[in-house]
């Protein structure tokens, strides 16, 4: 039996999310526009309107504050926690064997690798269509020298960022 509630690891996943991003060391306060990546950083990927929802939630308890783009632990462990614990299953991202069926969709070839305009391509005009700095982000991360994203590794890296569930 584990010594940890649910709720309790929650909090502690989203407290240690947080110090990743924070904004000096030791601030307890992150930049309230790094909190998509520190949001993710807890093993989930909310959809653009599930991080609007906890950034207007933050903005919201952070209004009285004079330096209100930057967010303080207590307040951010409070409001990812209890979305965490209400929607966890919503947000989790794709386990590997779902990313890579969705990558083999656009590698009809079988190559095993995406090249980089086509991926830029698919994301920036189908589904949920992601920004620039996120495109050259993510392309920067994944591809290779030569433009191209094997997507068995790059699935690996994404399902397997150092931390446990």
């Amino acid at each position: 039996m584990s010594q940890f509630t649910k709720e309790e690891k929650i909090r502690r996943r989203a407290r240690e999310s947080f110090i990743l991003f924070e904004h000096k060391e030791g601030s307890r306060l992150v930049d309230i526009k790094d909190v998509p990546a520190a949001v993710r950083a807890c093993g989930v990927n909310p959809t653009t309107v599930q991080m609007n929802m906890i950034i207007d939630q933050l903005a919201a308890l952070n209004a009285e504050n004079e330096m209100s783009s930057l967010i303080g632990l207590e307040n951010f462990e409070m409001v990812v926690s209890n979305i965490l614990l209400q929607h966890e299953a919503a947000l989790f991202r794709d386990d590997y064997h779902s990313l890579l069926r969705a990558f083999r969709a656009f590698d009809p070839e079988g190559k095993g690798y995406i090249e980089v305009d086509q991926i830029k391509l698919i994301i920036t005009t189908k589904g949920e269509p992601m920004t620039d700095d996120e495109v050259n982000k993510m392309v920067n991360f994944a591809a290779d020298d030569q433009g191209r994203i094997y997507y068995e590794d790059y699935a690996q890296k994404l399902t397997t960022d150092g931390r446990g569930r």
